[in-house]
């Protein structure tokens, strides 16, 4: 028994395997034969086998606390990606492995994608397509069971597939083991692989370890693809349920604003009013710009909203191209935003249409052109010129005052007297007004007031202004006759007729309102356009001619230039005024104007400074 105790004594203390030796060394030296050694070597081998079974028990044990741990692990997962990480770091380090990555079944692709890497890889990404045509997956699947291979290139027994092969290759993988994970019910969930960077044969109960691994990993996977699904499910519900309240919402929006652009169209609001109305509803800047008044192109009535210069653009188009709806505010134009100003289009488009219907079928043109109201003088336009009227050729405006008053037979004569003129004619509350085709509006005055006097018999006192050559000239030209004709009243001239040109500065003074700058315009506008856009003095030279009494170099000393260059700026001055600026009322007129320019800018620049 002696030679049990002393292996027992080197069991229980924990002696290395390499101490077994010493006994029967001990006992061959001591001269010891026989049946003594041969239980002596028995005990040592018994005491080999008690040592390896120990070790077995110890990494038994250790795998089943890693197995553990990974399962208290899993219990805590909840996502998807925290499941698979902690999937692939337990199968590397259960084995001591360089990586390990899970691919996983994608039904609607019908193959394995790559979803999670654990260890240093360099070729190897998620979303990683596995190919089903090779690979050690291809074999786990097929058998249920973990597959490996020492060494996976060399390895002539592995179905390869040059996709695998070249990713194996680029990461230096040698050693591969491949483990099925399966679902519940047995269907194929996806493959966990490990690998080292080194040749090495899988032991069968690592092989078996992996298997483990395997089926107390699938069904926590399995529960947080579930979970995952749920969730993406209920995401997509929510936005659905989000959805459906925004467009349930949209309607009302829409309907409710169809509703008063309706009122807009029935109460016959002006285009300012629809513009604020639909400001409101859009949240936002909305103004309209004119069209050409021409057939939309192709006879389209497209009114689709579209992103021009960084502002929303909307066609507004009926019988002609009215023009545009334009949108600015900060946020971009919703679904429901967008189809609600093509609505706007529509509803400017029909209450343009609405209001110059009306005004065609009192054959009233020219109370559209001179309300100057957008989107309608179009169709007015386009009314005259079928009447044989160019509102674009050079024509004059008249106001004209019957001495006893606006009767129908006044009334008669202007309707006739446009007609055969060519023109156009309105009323106010005391005079008639007609545009008429021409350039004299003295002499155009005269043949009104003169034709009016030998039908009905009445003294007629009128103002003309023009010519003009635009249809946005008619409101200037009718202010500009309607002053000439009150300046010719206060000055008691009955049956007189006059035009600016006829009065020149009392015009200004005599009328109601005092319209400054559009004297100053008519009389040196020209000159003054000159000099802004040329950086040029003409009008300072001008004013210090005039301060000279007309000397050329009195003037040029005033100036700190020389006599030939004020005379050379002088004859530019004739070019864009006329010779009438040295006659005595011309002259008269142009100084008046350039003191009035120049008392004006002075006290602006006052004002300016005051505000600074």
């Amino acid at each position: 028994m002696g030679d049990a105790v002393t292996y027992l004594e080197l069991l229980a203390s924990e002696a290395p395997p390499v101490a077994f030796r010493e006994p029967v060394a001990d006992a061959k030296a001591g001269g010891i034969d026989g049946s003594d050694l041969e239980r002596l070597i028995r005990a040592e081998r018994l005491a080999y086998d008690v040592c390896g079974l120990f070790e077995h028990r110890r990494r038994r044990a250790a795998s089943l606390s890693a197995l553990l741990d990974t399962a208290r692990d899993l219990l805590g997962a909840d996502d998807v990606a925290t499941v698979l990480g902690i999937v692939t770091r337990r199968a590397r380090t259960l084995l001591n492995l360089d990586m390990a990555y899970v691919a996983l079944h994608d039904p609607e692709l019908g193959a394995d994608v790559v979803r999670a890497v654990d260890g240093h890889v360099s070729g190897l990404t998620p979303s990683f397509r596995v190919p089903g045509d090779g690979g050690l997956g291809v074999a786990a699947q097929r058998w249920i069971a973990p597959f490996s291979t020492p060494d996976y290139l060399a390895d002539p027994g592995i179905q390869h597939s040059p996709e695998i092969d070249e990713v194996v290759r680029i990461e230096g993988l040698r050693a591969v083991v491949a483990v099925p994970l399966s679902a519940p019910d047995g269907s194929h969930l996806g493959v966990l692989y490990a690998a080292a960077r080194e040749v090495r044969h899988f032991e069968t109960e690592e092989i078996a370890l992996m298997g483990e691994l395997g089926q107390l990993v699938s069904p926590a996977v399995a529960a947080s693809l579930d979970r995952q699904r749920m969730r993406d499910k209920a995401e997509r519900l929510a936005s659905d349920v989000r959805r459906a309240e925004e467009e349930r919402e949209g309607v009302w929006r829409l309907r409710d604003s169809q509703h008063a652009l309706m009122e807009l169209i029935l109460s016959g609001a002006s285009v300012d009013r629809f513009l604020t109305v639909a400001g409101q509803l859009l949240d936002a800047e909305v103004s309209f710009e004119e069209g050409n008044g021409g057939t939309p192109p192709d006879g389209k009535q497209d009114t689709g909203a579209e992103v021009v210069g960084g502002r929303w653009v909307c066609a507004v188009r009926g019988a002609v191209d009215y023009g545009r709806l334009t949108v600015g505010r900060a946020q971009p134009l919703s679904d429901v935003d967008t189809a609600l100003l093509r609505s706007c289009a529509q509803a400017l488009a029909v209450l343009l249409q609405s209001r110059a219907t009306g005004i065609s079928q009192q054959d009233d043109f020219l109370e559209v052109l001179l309300a100057a109201q957008p989107g309608t003088k179009q169709l007015a336009e386009q009314r005259a010129r079928s009447l044989g009227f160019d509102l674009r050729s050079r024509h004059v405006l008249v106001a004209a005052r019957p001495e006893g008053g606006l009767s129908d037979r006044i009334r008669t004569w202007a309707s006739v007297y446009a007609r055969e003129a060519g023109g156009l004619r309105s009323y106010r509350a005391d005079h008639v007004v007609l545009l008429l085709p021409g350039e004299d509006p003295s002499a155009l005055a005269r043949a009104v007031a003169d034709s009016c006097a030998a039908a009905t018999g009445q003294l007629v006192t009128a103002g003309a202004a023009g010519p003009g050559t635009e249809p946005e000239a008619a409101p200037g030209l009718y202010k500009q006759a309607a002053r000439c004709l009150h300046a010719v009243t206060v000055l008691g001239v009955a049956g007189g007729v006059a035009s600016p040109r006829d009065l020149g500065f009392l015009e200004l003074l005599l009328a109601d309102e005092h319209d400054m700058e559009g004297f100053i315009g008519a009389v040196i506008g020209p000159l003054l356009e000159y000099d802004e856009r040329r950086s040029a003095d003409l009008a300072p030279t001008l004013e210090a001619y005039y301060a000279a009494n007309g000397s050329p170099t009195r003037a040029g000393e005033q100036l700190f230039v020389h006599a030939n260059t004020v005379a050379r700026r002088l004859e530019r001055v004739t070019d864009l005024l006329g010779p009438r600026w040295q006659d005595g009322v011309g002259a008269l007129e142009v100084q008046l104007a350039l003191r009035m320019h120049r008392v004006r800018a002075r006290l602006r620049a006052t004002d300016g400074n005051r505000q600074e």
